[in-house]
């Protein structure tokens, strides 16, 4: 690849059609499953007919777990387009998108070359940052306020004359970045561990950037100091102890797919920085940077894990996926013998295409199908729906109720409990995560079951009048 100073219209063009087909990819199957229990949580949260003061509550109530800021985004962003949880999920969209192209962005920063073209390829291809990027939940924002981070880091780094419109960007978004999610601070601590190794080994003097950082969590526990004490005084978390997942390829089959497209993708990148290990510890590049994020990344929760309680997991730490994004190709470039790098990144295209391809077009549901089962029912003339359900049903149930099919098909909710079991005819609807849920409520007084539905964790019964 040859060396350049500015992109050339080729690749300009290139560029833009690979983060064309990755936004498309996103948009393509954006509402193919219905909401999850978390994103109705948010969803129900974020409801904009609410005051500030009602949401904060019901964040406290529900996604403690989790700071407020994405919900706060998301609730402005429906008080413009309107409570619909099909539009809402255009806003995890819209962060995916835009992190296309600052992933180009980073890597051109590095090697003012064409290897930025390869590292937007992988992130325009990456199935695991396209579904978070259509899923409701704050993941897809983590990623994008990550990476803009990171991008004005480098930018900082590799301009001596530092100018005020960079220093300020970076303290914003690095304090977005990390009130969007606490495990981004990894990204902070990498930042300042790698400043240390060049002001200790190449004589640098960093008193400005470091002032800068310092700055950076002032603000970050001013707006989030509260959220801080709270996270630290739980004896467990929510999740269990995910060390056999991480055993189990780094996680790198959840970031890539598939086994197979893990442990390909962990093995190349363990035989690049085993390679190429000298290069790290030179001064003319920042790769270093980028090991020590990913170190870090798994070193800091698994030690908080083994120290506390366990809080590890994998979308946790979306953002690992952009230093792996840019460092495979910064690596793969250094391969002196030009066929075999030219093989070897072409035999990468050609296996992530394949994996995308499957993974987008053969791509199986994993989420309740509500909408398939309320357009079901309602080519029946029966208007009663009561729910039965094993989840917060108050979160589920305004999801329900904000389904356009729902409103379009005039159902009428009911609660189980306050059900009076008139002579009216009514669908019993069920909802539960467990597989070993029965949708059964027994023998109802002048009612008997003529139709029953199944649908994925969903099951509809049609009680009739005798």
């Amino acid at each position: 690849m040859l060396m350049q100073s500015v992109i050339n219209i080729k690749d300009k063009i290139l560029y833009l059609i690979l983060i064309l087909l990755g936004i498309f990819t996103i948009f393509y199957q954006i509402n193919l499953e219905d909401l999850w229990l978390d994103e109705m949580t948010s969803f129900w949260i974020a409801d904009p007919t609410l005051s500030y003061s009602e949401t904060v509550n019901r964040q406290k109530y529900t996604d403690w777990h989790n700071p407020i800021l994405f919900n706060i985004i998301l609730k402005n962003f429906l008080n413009l387009v309107g409570y619909n949880p099909d539009l809402a999920r255009y806003l995890p969209s819209l962060f995916g998108s835009l992190s296309f192209f600052i992933i180009g962005l980073i890597t051109f920063q590095e090697k003012k070359d064409n290897t930025f073209l390869l590292s937007t390829f992988l992130a325009c291809s990456s199935i695991y940052l396209i579904k978070y990027s259509q899923e409701l939940r704050p993941y897809s924002l983590l990623f994008f306020s990550s990476a803009l981070n990171i991008f004005f880091y480098i930018k900082m780094l590799r301009d001596p004359e530092k100018k005020n419109i960079d220093i300020f960007l970076f303290i914003f978004f690095s304090v977005i970045n990390y009130s969007v999610n606490p495990f981004s601070l990894i990204i902070y601590f990498s930042q300042i561990t790698y400043l240390v190794y060049r002001s200790l080994f190449f004589r640098e003097k960093h008193k400005s950037y470091l002032i800068t950082l310092i700055l950076i969590f002032f603000f970050y526990l001013l707006f989030n100091y509260n959220y801080i004490l709270y996270q630290i005084s739980f004896d467990n978390y929510m999740l269990s102890n995910d060390i056999m997942n991480v055993i189990d390829g780094l996680y790198f089959p959840r970031f890539f797919g598939s086994k197979i497209m893990g442990y390909f993708y962990l093995f190349l990148l363990i035989s690049l920085i085993f390679k190429n290990r000298k290069i790290f510890f030179e001064k003319n590049n920042n790769y270093l940077f980028f090991l020590i994020l990913i170190f870090f990344s798994y070193l800091a929760p698994l030690s908080y894990g083994l120290i506390r309680t366990p809080v590890l997991h994998d979308r946790y730490i979306i953002f690992i996926l952009i230093p792996i994004f840019i460092i495979i190709p910064l690596l793969l470039n250094e391969i002196s013998n030009e066929k075999i790098k030219r093989y070897l990144v072409l035999f990468v295209i050609i296996l992530t295409l394949s994996n995308h391809y499957i993974e987008i077009f053969q791509r199986s549901k994993a989420k309740p199908e509500f909408k398939k089962t309320l357009i079901q029912i309602s080519n029946v003339n029966i208007k009663n729906i009561v729910f039965d359900i094993q989840e917060p049903s108050f979160m589920v149930s305004n999801y329900i109720k904000n389904i356009k099919i729902f409103k379009k098909a005039g159902f009428i909710y009911h609660k189980y409990e306050d059900y009076d079991f008139r002579n009216e005819d009514f669908w019993l609807l069920c909802y539960s995560t467990d597989p070993n849920y029965n949708c059964d409520i027994g023998e109802i007084k002048n009612f008997k079951v003529i139709d029953t539905k199944k649908n994925l964790f969903i099951e509809t019964k049609l009680y009739s009048f005798k």
